[in-house]
């Protein structure tokens, strides 16, 4: 009969941990890189060339994307993919949305029209061939799959940035914060040992008639607390109902001047900044577009097309 003790675990344990011991000039060289570079421009960049010395998304980090429904969330989140593309590998896994739907509302956003034509979606598909994947699964899909799936596109496919569309798809029971917790320190361990970005939707409290006009803030993210403790960066969109309510109302106080929408950065773990950008609305493309009268961005670049 063989006998397992436990001193057998404690030298297991011991070996594999011994492998994540690593003298600190291993890492050296990056961290020369991120001093000569800066922090903030350290990573990959969001479309808009006013971000750009603001916020960059890291490999081995997480990145809520939060907002109230209907306050383009996951719409931007697909613009932000596009570009994204550009230099690294991206997959979407948007559960709520048909793949299909997911597909045209992005070639609407990568022409900059509303209905690209058949011979532009040819050239876009040759071009983002390989580039842009999607995870083929709507409803809800459990947690262990969600990880999974992560780790196989890592290093399967290379994928570097990983797009997660939403947390309550993601099998995690709402009313419980251990769970939560569980799955977001999952996230953290996957985006670090894979060296990706990891995006998750979650959603916004609706605000109460006191503060309806005002921007969310880090507090008012569903859910359990830990999660924005333990994730690297906070993005909270929104819309500037105020100036649609002034113009749905035909007050004299609408002004068209006035941002359509924001996005603040409301945490930014190893960044130097947090704030608010104001953005406008573009509708054939379904852009957020950075300056009023601007346009559509078209892919790969606003001075470019394919």
């Amino acid at each position: 009969m063989n006998i397992i003790q436990d001193k057998n675990f404690r030298n297991f344990i011991a070996q594999q941990e011994s492998q994540s011991i690593c003298p600190a000039n291993d890492f050296m060289a990056e961290a020369i890189d991120r001093l000569e570079n800066g922090v903030k421009l350290y990573g990959e960049a969001l479309p808009w060339q006013k971000t750009h010395d603001q916020f960059r998304f890291r490999e081995g980090e997480v990145t809520i994307w939060a907002g109230i429904n209907g306050n383009g969330k996951s719409l931007v989140m697909g613009q932000a993919a596009l570009w994204l593309a550009k230099t690294s590998k991206v997959l979407i896994a948007s559960m709520e949305m048909l793949p299909a739907a997911t597909v045209a509302r992005m070639l609407r956003q990568a022409s900059g029209e509303s209905q690209p034509s058949r011979e532009w979606s040819q050239k876009f598909e040759e071009y983002s061939k390989d580039k842009v994947w999607i995870y083929d699964q709507v409803g809800t899909v459990n947690p262990d799959s969600i990880i999974g799936m992560i780790h196989w596109a890592a290093t399967e496919l290379g994928i570097k940035h990983i797009m997660i569309d939403s947390l309550v798809k993601c099998g995690i029971n709402q009313s419980d914060n251990e769970p939560q917790k569980k799955f977001m320190d999952s996230l953290q361990w996957a985006a670090k040992e894979h060296k990706i970005h990891i995006h998750i939707v979650m959603h916004i409290r609706k605000p109460d008639q006191n503060n309806a006009f005002t921007i969310p803030r880090k507090g008012d993210v569903k859910g359990a607390g830990e999660l924005v403790d333990l994730t690297d960066n906070l993005l909270i969109l929104s819309r500037n109902t105020q100036k649609e309510y002034y113009k749905q109302k035909g007050d004299a106080k609408y002004d068209e001047r006035q941002p359509d929408s924001y996005i603040n950065v409301a945490k930014q773990r190893h960044g130097e900044w947090e704030g608010v950008w104001t953005f406008w609305w573009h509708e054939s493309s379904q852009q957020w577009i950075p300056k009023q009268g601007v346009g559509a961005q078209p892919y790969p670049s606003p001075s470019t097309k394919l």
